[in-house]
């Protein structure tokens, strides 16, 4: 991780992330089971969901623009709304409202054992599902969940 782009790795769950030493140095790596993201990774992501939709500047998605027939669900703050996204299996990339947290890779049964541990370490994150284009926002300000399937580009 670069000084900006996943600088805060040590601020991820401790479930997410263990200190090794390598070469006489401490380093954060990601438990077994789940990959950080390098910074290409992470943009890769970001542009295949986040981005498609229209956002504001702390980047949450303005969802009054976003077409109804898109949005799958919306209510107030949840972790049982969150769990119920993850019940299927496959992969989930965790995106922060931070850069300084790195996005994380990891399947949807091990985001469902963390979601206390997720929604604690911040106010805005997104919960991207790759092999459904799927994304789930979770705005701790805004005391909601919204999951959406993610516009076609073009």
């Amino acid at each position: 991780m670069n000084d900006h782009y996943g600088g805060g790795v040590g601020d991820l769950p401790r479930s997410m992330v263990e200190v090794v030493w390598a070469s006489r140095r401490p380093m954060w790596v990601a438990r077994p089971g789940l990959r950080l993201l390098d910074f290409p990774d992470h943009q890769e992501a970001d542009r295949a969901s986040l981005q498609r939709f229209p956002q504001e500047r702390d980047a949450s998605i303005v969802w009054a623009s976003v077409p109804p027939a898109l949005v799958i669900s919306s209510g107030r703050d949840d972790e049982r709304a969150i769990a119920d996204y993850l019940r299927e299996d496959g992969d989930v990339i965790v995106m922060w409202d931070s850069l300084a947290l790195p996005s994380v890779l990891l399947s949807a049964a091990e985001a469902a054992a963390r979601v206390p541990e997720i929604v604690a370490t911040a106010a805005l994150l997104w919960l991207y599902r790759p092999d459904r284009d799927l994304i789930l926002e979770r705005n701790y300000f805004e005391d909601t969940v919204t999951v959406a399937r993610i516009p076609r580009p073009g």
